[in-house]
């Protein structure tokens, strides 16, 4: 059994974290890493480092999820793989499940290193890359749990029972995602404007603040170029309808908020000047009109290849927690997300 550290050749870090650190931190919704690996057994080092909230991860063959487990405090291997032809290649992913917790902003997975009786071959490129920026819907929260459940728990949380996921397998993409629980675009479910997610769009992962969350350069600036994205899918502005109510539901309350919102569509243009800019409307309870309106005030303003997404709305049978979409609604809403997007996109994802 061969054992290295995580810097090595053929290794692919996924999702918005330090690359320089050793070991490296995953904080986002499905950050991990990939490989393409021939032989029997591969087995990953990893490190939750708080005793709570807890870790999960979810290991993809080709993928296809096959485990998922929680990553307990202390250095040790995990299986990733085991059993398999040896003769064969296959590509193993390792992504986190769990969000980024501001009430606990030192809780994250490091990940130290691999051990494997075979070899790690060089990955094709993907297709596309996407970013998807949202809230507890794009954290899938709740996806994994029972209609009716109420629990708050991280268990509950998925990137592999997640919509972003099912896109991104349908169109062949790497994936990048930046989610929060109860976040909006201008201000969050309270009406607070300090819970947004655009201010922090330009770190690492600035939602985590502290020592610990500045010393794994969750505060370091985000290299954009490093990683151009072919679209960027905004799926925010349903925790701001509550924030707006509770502001108060006025023409200026609205006015403010679909400004703030068109602000940021130009600010991720501006630093995905290459990107399709795809709005994935809130269900229709909750205004979409309002992300309607601010899309349309970019397009009157110039800016091209931009525009919104409608997703069902939910049906008996498509809840899981805390009244969140499950595993089959995401994966519906994945698949109608990627034809959309080879519509806008065209030959880009159409090879």
């Amino acid at each position: 059994m061969t054992k290295a550290g995580i810097h090595q050749e053929n290794i692919r870090f996924l999702g918005r974290l330090d690359e320089t650190q050793d070991p490296v931190s995953l904080d986002w919704t499905g950050s991990g890493f990939e490989v393409q690996f021939k032989g029997r057994s591969l087995w990953a080092e990893l490190e939750a480092t708080c005793e709570s909230p807890d870790m999960w991860v979810c290991c993809a063959v080709d993928g296809a999820p096959v485990s998922r487990f929680m990553v307990e405090p202390g250095r040790r291997f995990y299986p990733l793989v085991h059993g398999m032809d040896a003769s064969l290649s296959r590509r193993v992913t390792l992504m986190k499940e769990t969000q980024p917790m501001p009430h606990a902003p030192a809780a994250n997975v490091r990940v130290h290193g691999l051990a494997h009786d075979g070899e790690l071959l060089p990955l094709p490129q993907p297709r596309l890359r996407i970013e998807f920026i949202g809230d507890s819907l794009s954290s899938a929260e709740g996806a994994l749990a029972p209609g009716g459940n109420t629990e708050w728990i991280s268990m509950w949380f998925s990137a592999c029972a997640n919509y972003s996921f099912y896109c991104c397998r349908e169109l062949g993409a790497e994936r990048r995602l930046l989610s929060q629980s109860g976040r909006g675009v201008y201000w969050d479910y309270t009406g607070n404007r300090a819970g947004n997610m655009a201010d922090d769009y330009d770190t690492v992962c600035g939602v985590l603040r502290g020592p610990e969350a500045e010393a794994r350069g969750c505060l370091k600036p985000y290299d954009f170029d490093a990683w151009p994205a072919d679209a960027v899918c905004i799926r925010l502005m349903c925790n701001d309808s509550s924030g707006l109510n509770r502001r108060g539901n006025t023409p200026e309350n609205r006015l403010e908020l679909i400004q703030g919102a068109a602000a940021f569509a130009r600010h991720v243009r501006l630093r995905n000047p290459g990107a399709y800019i795809l709005w994935v409307l809130p269900p229709s309870d909750t205004m979409p009109e309002l992300a309607q309106r601010a899309v349309a005030l970019c397009q009157k303003e110039g800016m091209k290849r931009i525009s919104v997404c409608a997703l069902p709305d939910y049906r008996p049978g498509d809840m899981g927690a805390r009244n969140h979409p499950n595993a089959l609604y995401n994966y519906r809403a994945g698949l109608i997300l990627a034809d959309r997007i080879r519509k806008v996109l065209g030959a880009e994802a159409n090879p």
